[in-house]
């Protein structure tokens, strides 16, 4: 008996061994320069893998160090891009990685830092421009390497196929559907209630954006490269963000429904500090009609979803909930949608040029739409009333801004996440999610292939259908489930 195991552990060896001396060499650089910057990459790599904290997304893409990819980005490996449509995805991807690296590097502790300014100079961001364009030239002049970077610029799914399979996926998803289709009911009916009779636990509070009235730089339209990709300046960026900022109307009955800054507590468990209201964003792009649209994205972030009776399935450590903002070509909305950022809970608001799809309906979880967006005119918000506790999104509507001030918070500053006592850490794991902030339900979802569901988790990792298949920020998702209302239905 043991021979015989002997025996398959050695032929299952020797056929991964066979595949790994059959596998294609990546194509030469030739280019001595080009082979000094990957060189230099695989260093950068190597420290941080040691010593510092690394985004899970975007994605890195193998044999190509200085690139990594986004949902979108990877949209356009299928598309036959040449000259400087070529150029400027690649352009692109390089972006991401600078970006993405660039938290790398902060993350690294001070004498680190100093040990390898001594080794590369002190202006490493230079060199690393420098490797940039050495790397980009070399590719593009290689149709073997480009060939190559097609085919694995391919992002990765937030599903998990073995866990359907394990957990027979076609019989488990029945309860799963019952509940959806429940859920989904009872969205629309605290949607059909008037404004005024939704229950309030405790005040009504208002938080809102700071004015930028004096910064706002937007021409008629925003710049677009040569793949029809906006690329406004950051004054025209930070305008709009400040232009399209809602106004958030929470039903504040406990301090856990104040949005503020995470922190980690001293023994790994996370929490926010509201003595400072405060919003994170970052933009992000989507694909439309044959158009490339600019999305703006709004986070807030609260302490918890705390319990509510002896068992509650959905509470929880940490909470967040994001807003984004999908502009269309000519700068009005397009659509609004939001999520929790676990995933969980994704609503669409459009306009009343959408409309959805008559197939999106029959998909296995279709989308929830549970209201239009509103109209505003000059001198009005978007306020987003918010419930306590469970921090769903209770209605829309407009209205003039008022209320406690947000202050503006980049993304990025969630890589360095303060610690109790000292010291700062990732809010996320390598695998995108938050420690800490784990629900039961993810004992009894896991058959739907989604890593702890309900756990809060890192952009780029967010699936947003326990039955089928989507993605928050998949490229063709509007295309997907909505399509133009033509002129006569207007």
């Amino acid at each position: 008996m043991i021979r015989v195991r002997q025996l398959i552990v050695l032929g299952i060896a020797l056929v991964l061994v066979g595949c790994a001396l059959t596998r294609p060499p990546l194509p030469a650089v030739e280019n001595p320069i080009a082979e000094r910057c990957l060189a230099f990459y695989d260093d950068l790599d190597g420290l941080v893998a040691e010593h510092g904290v690394s985004p899970s997304r975007p994605e890195r893409i193998t044999g190509f160090p200085y690139l990594r990819m986004t949902r979108f980005l990877a949209s356009y490996s299928r598309q036959d891009l040449d000259g400087a449509a070529l150029q400027s995805w690649l352009e692109h991807l390089a972006a991401a990685d600078r970006e993405a690296r660039s938290i790398e590097l902060a993350s690294l502790e001070p004498s680190i830092k100093s040990k390898l300014n001594s080794h590369y100079g002190d202006n490493l961001a230079a060199l690393l421009q420098d490797c940039v364009q050495t790397l980009v030239s070399n590719d593009l002049a290689n149709p073997e390497r480009l060939a190559l970077l097609r085919k694995r610029t391919k992002t990765s799914f937030e599903y998990r196929l073995l866990n359907r399979i394990l957990g027979l996926y076609p019989l488990s998803s029945i309860p799963v559907r019952v509940g959806v289709h429940r859920y989904h009911t009872e969205t629309l009916t605290v949607y059909a209630q008037p404004l005024e009779t939704l229950p309030v636990r405790g005040q009504l509070r208002r938080f809102r954006s700071p004015s930028l009235v004096d910064t706002i730089d937007l021409p008629t339209t925003v710049a677009r490269d040569a793949l029809g990709i906006p690329v406004p300046t950051a004054s025209q960026l930070q305008s709009l963000f400040a232009m399209h900022a809602p106004v958030w109307e929470i039903d504040v009955a406990g301090s856990y429904d104040l949005p503020g800054r995470p922190f980690w507590h001293s023994k790994g468990r996370p929490d926010v500090d509201h003595s400072e209201a405060l919003v994170y964003h970052y933009p992000s792009y989507t694909r439309w009609q044959g158009q490339t649209l600019m999305q703006l994205n709004y986070v807030l972030w609260f302490a918890e979803r705390p319990r509510v009776g002896r068992v509650d399935i959905f509470s929880g450590r940490l909470d967040g909930l994001l807003w984004r903002v999908t502009l269309n070509t000519d700068g009005t909305v397009l659509i609004y949608d939001s999520m929790h950022t676990c995933g969980c809970y994704h609503y669409f608001f459009p306009t009343a040029a959408l409309t959805l799809r008559s197939e999106s309906q029959q998909l296995p979880e279709p989308p929830l739409v549970p209201q239009s967006a509103p109209q505003l005119v000059d001198g009005q918000s978007l306020v987003i009333r918010v419930s306590s506790s469970s921090h769903y999104i209770q209605r829309l509507y407009a209205d003039t801004p008022s209320g406690q001030t947000l202050h503006w918070r980049e993304y990025r500053e969630l890589y360095t996440t303060p610690v109790m006592g000292g010291g700062y850490r990732s809010l996320f794991r390598s695998d995108g999610l938050v420690a800490g902030s784990a629900r039961l339900e993810r004992w009894l979802l896991w058959p739907m292939g989604i890593p702890s569901a309900g756990a809060m988790r890192e952009r780029g990792r967010h699936a947003t259908a326990f039955l089928g298949r989507r993605h928050f920020d998949d490229a063709e998702l509007l295309d997907n489930l909505f399509q133009p209302v033509s002129v006569s239905e207007h």
